[in-house]
């Protein structure tokens, strides 16, 4: 960690098929959809007049291929922290047949501690990996193309935001992230604050609505 303060930028990846018909994706490589690429482009002219140092992405190929088509020609750095939640056995299943199954409720019960049924991640572990990778960035302007869950988790673990079952929605977050939103992030780097975080804005998807 520098002495520079750190400006980071999050990104949800654009929308995949599975998105449109309510299946979770997790760690399963689905690709980008048509909506998503074009969500990518109008993503790539918000963001033609700015900067970054470094830009990261998941290794899966729906945030992989949002970096590409938003930032074009910028160098990749692929880091398998950012992934998306592991569902377990609820990758590729929809959410219908997710919240019949019985183990669902029992899960859901404390969904940031216990692990996602059939060899999934806790939210509380994937907040741990995404924190791992955030707190070894230095100073500077990056980027970074990741998934819904994880992006949300990494914000409890930084700030505390409490992560309660939702009674209309299948993960435990009372806020939504769209496709392609930005939520930005800063942080000092010094000795006396040991690198403070600060929200500075949440889904910011302002480029959809154009």
């Amino acid at each position: 960690m520098t002495g520079d303060p750190l400006h980071l930028t999050l990104v949800r990846h654009g929308a995949t098929d599975w998105n449109g018909i309510g299946r979770w994706q997790g760690w399963t490589d689905t690709p980008l959809g048509t909506l998503g690429e074009a969500q990518a482009e109008k993503l790539a002219a918000r963001l033609s007049n700015q900067t970054f140092d470094a830009v990261y992405s998941s290794d899966l190929s729906r945030a992989a291929r949002t970096a590409e088509l938003s930032l074009p020609g910028a160098p990749l750095r692929l880091d398998v922290r950012l992934r998306e939640m592991h569902f377990g056995q609820y990758e590729g299943v929809t959410t219908d047949a997710v919240t019949h199954d019985p183990d669902y409720a029992d899960w859901q019960r404390d969904p940031w501690l216990l692990p996602a049924p059939g060899g999934g991640e806790s939210l509380r572990v994937v907040a741990d990996r995404m924190q791992d990778w955030a707190e070894g960035l230095e100073g500077g302007r990056v980027i970074a193309f990741s998934h819904g869950a994880a992006i949300r988790a990494l914000l409890c673990g930084l700030f505390g935001w409490p992560a309660l079952p939702q009674p209309d929605y299948v993960l435990p977050f009372p806020y939504q992230l769209a496709h392609t939103g930005l939520t930005r992030l800063s942080r000092t780097n010094s000795a006396s604050t040991g690198g403070r975080w600060t929200l500075v804005g949440y889904n910011d998807a302002a480029h959809l609505e154009e």
